[in-house]
């Protein structure tokens, strides 16, 4: 067909061409046929077979009680030069998935800690578990020992080595209360577990953690984060059997020593109610406003609320809300532009994240995107280029790409862990001290 186009015409169109390739994702030069990212990362998710189990239902819709998926993590490596390096270990390490979807890794790379509580709602207190230890108090000192740990409802704190590919647990803490997660400090040092009597503070040493104190606070199961200057913490508490309303309380960290403050509670003229089942809240970086899941359970009846606390304030408070983003949020992710934050929700096969305009004010909802079911942990990259997000129905974590301040797009790659995913942690990747002699 004869061209009868201008010729400067016929000049834009393969300059046209090439940037619609590029900018709808097709594959170019520089692309690579895995995920990447752009510096040595390590993300660790813990999976919980409870809850896995609670959700395979049988030809007639029943529940088979029986239960038979193994508690596991998964360690995943990713880098701008190879694909990810995925490995699941099963039954070293008993977790949970009622509570805060985040645990802790060392500043290095080298430790994660998982904490693991007996706390259970009636549905799973219906499960058969296993024969044999099951609770703290079936546990000898030799079993702590042991690599394997099959008890689902101990109280326990694990640190395990990510330094060797066969990620061991090295130590195992018991507790008196039940510690729903446990975050590292941001001095980089210590580490803090949230009980329902008390708060307490660890280093490592030795590959063995060490307790510092022991804090006593009156207000029951406590999901929390810390401030980035380390000086406060923020927890949502109470204990969801009661049917009472939690509360959210604001603590001092002074040294070792963490301290109870003032509650936070929701100021005049702000239009949301009290807190329902809510245990899932994080502060934002630059530690100026914490994000709190005013439900974080679902009903199928009605959308619930996100509430944002002011901590500017030396008496914090409710100050802002997001009305009706979706049935229970589960948590949050901040980017590192300061502008965008994505909440999880908490559907089935309507599951979605949120994205959240948090420098507008007031915050406002953007949009919402498709994600496999209950999803749970969620975390940005370092330099903010991907978000994960774990979902424990489909036993895996979802990959979006950040291709602006406040747009996602889901990548059709994702990474596989074991079934019943419940938190999520990312940090550097470790690397051995290198011998200078060399």
């Amino acid at each position: 067909m004869k061209n009868n186009q201008p010729a400067q015409y016929n000049r834009v169109i393969p300059v046209l061409a090439v940037a619609l390739m590029t900018g709808f994702g097709c594959k170019t030069t520089n692309s690579q046929p895995y995920l990447t990212t752009q510096s040595p990362m390590t993300l660790v998710s813990s999976n919980d077979g409870e809850y896995n189990q609670l959700f395979q239902l049988t030809d007639d819709q029943t529940t088979d009680w029986e239960l038979k998926t193994k508690d596991s993590f998964t360690v995943i490596h990713l880098g701008p030069d190879h694909p990810p390096i995925i490995k699941t270990v099963y039954d070293t390490v008993p977790c949970t998935i009622y509570g805060t979807p985040t645990m802790a890794m060392s500043s290095d790379g080298r430790y994660a800690l998982i904490a693991n509580h007996s706390w259970r709602p009636e549905n799973a207190q219906k499960l058969k578990l296993p024969a044999g230890p099951q609770t703290n108090a079936d546990l000898t000192p030799e079993m702590l020992k042991h690599p394997k740990m099959t008890a689902q409802r101990v109280n326990m704190l694990s640190l395990i080595d990510l330094s060797t590919p066969e990620y061991g647990v090295v130590n195992r803490v018991l507790f008196d209360d039940r510690p729903m997660h446990v975050l590292a400090h941001p001095d980089g040092q210590r580490f803090i577990t949230g009980g329902d009597k008390h708060f307490y503070v660890h280093r490592i040493e030795n590959g063995k953690l060490v307790q510092l104190s022991q804090n006593p606070q009156p207000h029951d199961l406590a999901c929390f984060w810390i401030h980035p200057k380390g000086h406060r913490l923020i927890a949502t508490q109470g204990d969801p059997l009661s049917g009472a309303p939690a509360t959210v309380q604001w603590y001092s960290i002074q040294g070792n020593r963490i301290e109870h403050l003032s509650e936070v509670k929701v100021a005049s003229g702000v239009p949301t109610k009290l807190l329902d089942t809510s245990f899932i809240l994080r502060i934002s970086p630059d530690g100026k406003q914490a994000l709190i899941c005013q439900r974080s359970a679902g009903n199928g009846i009605d959308h619930s609320d996100i509430l944002f606390a002011d901590l500017t304030l030396k008496k914090p408070v409710i100050n802002a809300v997001i009305k009706q983003v979706s049935d229970g949020s589960e948590s949050f992710a901040f980017h590192p532009n300061g502008k965008m934050a994505v909440a999880t929700a908490l559907g089935t096969d309507h599951n979605c994240i949120v994205v959240l305009d948090i420098a507008s004010n007031p915050p406002r909802l953007l949009y919402t995107l498709d994600t496999k079911g209950r999803s749970q942990g969620i975390e940005f990259t370092p330099e903010g280029d991907k978000l994960f997000v774990g979902s424990p129905m489909a036993g895996r974590i979802e990959v979006f790409d950040v291709l602006g301040e406040y747009e996602l797009r889901k990548n059709p790659k994702f990474l596989n862990i074991g079934f019943g995913h419940n938190s999520l942690t990312v940090g550097s990747r470790y690397q051995p001290t290198k011998d200078i002699a060399k």
